[in-house]
């Protein structure tokens, strides 16, 4: 009589357990490539925003500070603190919505609207002041994705805010 041994596998057996793991396997590299690549995507959008909200607040700093008579005095110092900033050559000042959202081969497009704005109150009594609204575009990954944030800055009139 022959005995037969079963304490082992066959190779068929062996394979198809390969090939198993070979799918989980796959599936994991799978997840953890997607994993970096949105990780890697979200980095650079957070440093995109706080690039603009730092330029935004360097902005505000200097207008506060400055005696801003014209509108050109306002694109003087918004120009002034991005060729500070290394972006020289490399960003676009707007007057109006035309184009802004539109990438230009500019990293940063900056729009400068003067504003007056109304407040009213429950009394019927009411206020109103001018502002420059500045709104920033940053374009980050080779012009396909941007961050925009604005931000309102009051201008001073005749010593008065």
């Amino acid at each position: 009589m022959i005995k037969i041994n079963d304490k082992g596998l066959t190779l068929l057996e062996v394979l198809i357990t390969l090939a198993i793991l070979a799918v989980i396997t796959a599936s994991f590299f799978s997840l953890f490539t997607t994993t970096n690549l949105n990780i890697n995507i979200s980095g650079k959008k957070v440093e995109s925003v706080r690039e603009v909200k730092s330029i935004l607040d360097e902005i505000n700093s200097k207008i506060t500070d400055a005696k801003i008579k014209n509108d050109q005095d306002f694109k003087g110092v918004v120009e002034e603190i991005l060729n500070k900033r290394g972006y020289h050559n490399n960003y676009k000042i707007f007057d109006n919505d035309n184009d802004f959202f539109k990438y230009q081969n500019k990293k940063i497009h900056c729009l400068i609207e003067r504003q007056n704005i109304y407040i009213e109150s429950t009394d019927n009594s009411s206020i109103s002041s001018n502002v420059e609204k500045i709104k920033i575009i940053l374009f980050y990954d080779k012009g396909k994705k941007n961050v925009q944030i604005s931000t309102y800055i009051p201008i001073k009139e005749d010593g008065n805010v």
